[in-house]
């Protein structure tokens, strides 16, 4: 169960403290939201997309700090169903979730590839304002989507949770008074069909509203494995939601919400990687070094069930808006991945993560009247409950390196490792904006968070006792412990405009992300690590020119992040530790609308990072100077969609986009980059066009589309494995890798009323 350590008191200093911040503006006839809502639309054009990374609505432009957003029917249209698509659309970011025990996802260079029960992501990931405790619940798909924002660099202030990274916000659909639907359908190659629907309806007049929504996938995969039948990238799911509005009075809009998500699979898009001198042991069986080839005997299946809800009520009061949103979010997930080749039934490393949470989340927020002084205060609460366990098979082939020390036992599990933490978060936070001049404005807030974590941790062997000296194992463990970590982060921004819709900004902000557990049995599990601490420095302009023909958006950032929470393997066992991150670079983002209906864009970033501490404690190696994992250095997406009239009052819309990533690095000690045939295969280079036909009258869409068309063959992320398949430093390195996945295209027929 649960821990809910406040009582009533808490709840009742929360109300005092809510009171107190809102004797202001008691004048104020209209809502805030209302306001600010007619505000945006004033200055927005079409395209524009209206967000609340703020706790306002306003548009991308008039954000201080670097932002992108993107609306549901674009992502609808750009095939964009998941988290991992948003790659092909936002340069420089990385997600994967082929792995699906664990999602990879780096903003700036923040990134986060442990399990371990008690630890944050740097890029924290919310649905409607709930947030999402795991790095796996990021495997949950996008359908009925209003838009999703990414909010780079640290997001101290006004986000829920604390993060050094970035953010990603996912806000879905509400109910509205009226009755309506949608229905798309989808199918493409390699046995892909996808449905999303919904349907709303006004149940009492002005009073109560329900929308339901659903989404479907299923796919035979696209990757080859000649040592089995089938095909990787296999997947079946669904997911559902229903949201209940209810405004029994003018003021008060109150949001019932509840969703249901289940996939299954055996897994995405992993194969074997061979670099240096092209030995192929016999142990291999029927190895077929091709792209987009799995050579593993074993399948990778996975399944997962997401679940959850929330509770969302905002009044109008004294002329500014208070809300309150309660969350419940379960997690429950099993993944085997890592079954390297082998011509028998005997696993040679092989990894498997069963994971069970369960969150509760508040947060109260009251956000002023717009005004000369306008402000946003509230506070936050988390508790949750996350178990990993994690069992790992170590059989390593005669001839490794470590064969003499594991006897190879197919029937019984090497380690098993059973984490059981639970999480609890205060904080209270605070923004305001005071307008100096019409044009100069001066943003200042921060954010108290206090975090407590405990941690139950029991390890143990069921072979030969013993036997994995070489791990560092020291046999059965028992272990507890727990740690509170508090940190204050401000933001500080200067904005000025000297134009009309010209807006520049430079922003000074922290970050934080609470300490945890080192993720190891050579070490004591209770052993804490300290908590990561970011400083960001950004300067930036978001400009509207050419009377609404262009839009050019600059932002330039240095960051640093102290003790940094790092993730190896090296050594053949998974283990965390401290290090420092220094990040600098910039992201430009442009829209040209040269003649109507034509709307080319244009985006790039580039990023310098690079390891400026970082000692592995394990292998006791220093990777100081080595570069950021996940950071391209250079990427950009260019793209191009027109709006074609035609004569019978129909609409024919054909568009384009092509999108580059320069190699990276996956591994602290950056060996990749030692062999060509795998490390430029980390480079980028995708192709996505779409041709959409709309009805005259809008009721129904005809879309072909086609993603990485010119079969772009990448690598995402890679795994050094030698150590269990043969003796490193002989001229041959094996690696796990994690691709993209081929050529794929399909139709999608879309109806609404």
């Amino acid at each position: 169960m649960l821990g809910m350590p406040f009582n009533h008191k808490f709840y009742s200093a929360l109300a005092g403290m809510m009171l107190a911040g809102v004797y202001g503006p008691a004048a104020a006839q209209t809502s805030a939201e209302d306001q600010q809502q007619d505000n945006a639309q004033q200055q927005a054009v079409a395209g524009d997309i209206i967000v609340t990374a703020q706790r306002r609505e306003s548009t991308v432009r008039e954000v201080p700090f670097s932002i992108a957003a993107f609306g549901g029917e674009m992502l609808r249209n750009n095939q964009v169903f998941s988290p991992t698509a948003l790659t092909q659309q936002m340069p420089g970011i990385t997600i994967n979730t082929s792995d699906k025990s664990l999602s990879i996802v780096a903003i700036r260079g923040n990134v986060s590839t442990f399990r371990t029960a008690t630890l944050d992501t740097p890029v924290a990931y919310f649905m409607d304002d709930v947030y999402y405790v795991f790095n796996n619940d990021l495997n949950a798909n996008f359908f009925d989507t209003d838009r999703v924002e990414v909010l780079r660099g640290p997001q101290g202030t006004l986000f829920g949770r604390n993060v050094v990274g970035g953010a990603i916000a996912v806000i879905t659909n509400n109910p509205a008074f009226k009755d309506d639907y949608f229905f798309q359908a989808t199918g493409g190659n390699g046995g892909f069909i996808r449905t999303e629907g919904m349907v709303n309806g006004s149940l009492v007049d002005d009073k109560i509203a329900a929308r339901f929504a659903f989404s479907t996938e299923s796919s035979d995969g696209l990757i080859d494995t000649p040592n089995q039948s089938g095909s990787y990238g296999k997947t079946d799911g669904y997911a559902m939601r229903g949201k209940l509005l209810f405004e029994p009075t003018e003021t008060l809009k109150i949001i019932l919400s509840g969703d249901y998500s289940f996939t299954k699979g055996n897994g995405g898009a992993i194969s074997l990687g061979i670099g240096g001198v092209q030995r192929i042991p016999a142990t291999f069986g029927n190895y077929d070094d091709s792209e987009w080839t799995n050579n593993d005997y074993a399948r990778s299946p996975y399944r997962q069930r997401l679940r959850g809800g929330y509770l969302r009520a905002d009044l109008d009061l004294l002329g500014g808006t208070l809300t309150s949103i309660t969350g419940y979010r379960m997690n429950d997930s099993r993944a085997i991945n890592d079954d390297v080749p082998v011509a028998t039934v005997v696993p040679v490393f092989d990894r498997r993560q069963v994971v069970k949470n369960r969150s509760f989340t508040q947060e109260v927020r009251f956000a002023s009247a717009p005004g000369r002084f306008s402000y946003v205060v509230g506070a936050y609460f988390l508790s949750a409950d996350v178990s990993t366990t994690n069992i790992f098979y170590y059989s390593p082939l005669p001839g490794s390196a470590v064969n003499a020390t594991v006897r190879r036992n197919p029937e019984v599990t090497n380690i098993t490792r059973v984490q059981d933490g639970n999480i609890r978060s205060i904080a209270v936070f605070g923004e305001g904006t005071f307008e100096i001049t019409d044009r100069l404005s001066l943003v200042a807030g921060g954010r108290y968070t206090s975090d407590r974590k405990k941690i139950d941790y029991h390890a143990f062997s069921t072979t030969d006792a013993g036997a994995i000296p070489g791990f560092g194992f020291p046999g059965e463990v028992f272990a507890s412990g727990g740690k509170t970590w508090d940190a204050f982060t401000p933001r500080v921004t200067l904005k000025y405009e000297p134009v009309d819709k010209v807006n520049l900004y430079a922003t000074w902000a922290k970050g934080f992300k609470s300490g945890g557990f080192v993720d190891n049995a050579y070490l004591n599990p209770t052993l804490p690590l300290e908590p990561e601490k970011a400083q960001n420095y950004e300067i930036g302009a978001k400009t509207r020119l050419f009377d609404n023909m262009l839009d050019f958006n600059v932002a330039l950032f240095r960051q640093k992040t102290k003790n940094l929470q790092n993730f190896s393997g090296a050594g053949g066992i998974a283990h965390t530790y401290n290090g420092t991150l220094k990040m600098k670079g910039w992201e430009i983002e442009s829209v040209l609308r040269p003649v109507d209906g034509l709307r080319l864009t244009g985006n790039y970033t580039h990023l310098i990072g690079e390891y400026t501490s970082l000692r592995d404690p394990l292998v006791n190696l220093d990777y100081s100077g080595n570069p950021a994992k996940f950071a391209p250095r250079d990427s950009f997406t260019i793209g191009a969609s027109y709006d074609l009239a035609m004569a019978n009052g129909a609409k024919l819309t054909p568009q384009a986009d092509f999108n580059y990533s320069s190699r990276i690095s996956t591994d602290d000690a950056n060996t990749l980059r030692l062999y060509d045939n795998l490390y430029n295969d980390t480079r980028g280079r995708t192709l996505n066009a779409r041709l959409n036909y709309e009805s005259a009258n809008g009721r129904w869409t005809l879309g072909i589309w086609g993603k990485n068309l010119t079969n772009n063959y990448q690598i995402v992320n890679a795994d050094d494995i030698t150590a269990f398949l043969a003796v490193p430093g002989n001229g041959t390195t094996y690696w796990k890798i994690f691709t993209n996945t081929p050529r794929t295209y399909g139709v999608t027929l879309s109806v609404r009323p």
